[in-house]
């Protein structure tokens, strides 16, 4: 049904678009126990407006939507405890320990982090960048990049709020390979669709092993795929 007022194509007793009432001969159309529409006075449970947030640049916004923070609940519960890198550093300390008889004066990851932060001093990082096009609204982007960081146990760190998008900054977790970082992404509304910009930014390492090329490489994969989540 579509709105008299504005013209916007909806469902339920009020217009999305202007929040004009729709007609109610279209309001009893939608009722599907065969009983006759309610007064216009009465509130009708079995209506449920249908917003369409796909499209939705703005952050707050899209957070306020119920079905969005279902949407990365439902993620988040999907994530897995995982071993960091500093947790690691501190399992093969203890273990040189007990083969040298003595345990180590400091633990690895503190050692780890203070080499980190000497070197992040001195302008030694890495990382990668990786970008790409995607015939997908951006706000429906920005939801399955949400979805995918609560998935994968990346903490949301900051969102930088943008006139067509967001830029949006995650911990990028510690690991086998490389300490902790962030992954920096933007999506932003292009014609047809959005573009998604990635990157990620490890201090004080030069190398990462591929972490960061396997993580955006990912990343990307995951937020294009037709059947995301």
């Amino acid at each position: 049904m579509y709105c008299a007022e504005c013209g916007t194509k909806g469902t339920g007793k009020f217009c999305t678009g202007c929040g004009q009432r729709l007609a109610a001969a279209a309001v009893g159309q939608l009722r599907t126990n065969g009983s006759s529409p309610p007064a216009s006075n009465d509130y009708d449970s079995t209506v449920v407006l249908t917003i369409d947030w796909s499209g939705v640049t703005d952050y707050e916004t899209l957070l306020a939507i119920p079905a969005v923070r279902d949407r990365i609940a439902r993620a988040s519960a999907q994530s897995k405890k995982r071993l960091t890198g500093e947790e690691i550093l501190d399992l093969y300390g203890k273990a040189l320990g007990k083969l040298a008889g003595v345990p180590l004066p400091l633990s690895m990851s503190t050692i780890a982090g203070v080499a980190q932060s000497t070197y992040a001093k001195l302008g030694v990082k890495t990382g990668k960048s990786l970008s790409g096009a995607y015939v997908v609204p951006v706000g429906e982007m920005l939801v399955r990049l949400l979805c995918s960081l609560a998935k994968e146990g990346r903490t949301l760190r900051d969102v930088q709020q943008l006139s067509d998008g967001c830029i949006v900054r995650a911990a990028l977790p510690s690991d086998l390979f490389a300490l902790e970082g962030d992954l920096v992404v933007s999506v932003t509304l292009i014609a047809g669709g959005c573009c998604v910009e990635a990157a990620t930014e490890i201090p004080g390492q030069m190398f990462d092993w591929g972490k960061s090329a396997r993580c955006l490489s990912g990343l990307l994969a995951e937020l294009g795929a037709a059947a995301a989540a």
